[in-house]
């Protein structure tokens, strides 16, 4: 296969043609959804002005568990991270 260049400068690229004559063209793409299983259910400590900044950006921050994610809830409404609260203990004795 070879990409074609079209007159506004994207490029093409044929797709595969399906087993059987007048089939759709099918494009299989990996499945690049994440799942972080527990980390969803918990809140997390994350640094104030890594929260500050994203707030204003909409960057992600990186909690002291290492999850990583764009916040968009309340924190205060879920249990705090196990993991995260052992590190913040670690840190501050």
């Amino acid at each position: 296969m070879t990409a074609q260049t079209l007159s506004d400068g994207v490029s093409s690229i044929p797709v595969a043609s399906g087993a059987a004559a007048g089939s759709p063209d099918v494009i299989e793409r990996p499945d690049t959804r994440t799942t972080d299983g527990d980390h969803d259910r918990f809140s997390h400590y994350v640094n104030k002005t890594a929260l500050t900044r994203s707030a204003v950006s909409g960057e992600a921050v990186v909690a002291l568990c290492g999850k990583k994610w764009v916040p968009t809830r309340d924190g205060e409404r879920y249990p705090v991270c196990p993991a995260c609260k052992e590190i913040y203990a670690g840190l501050r004795s």
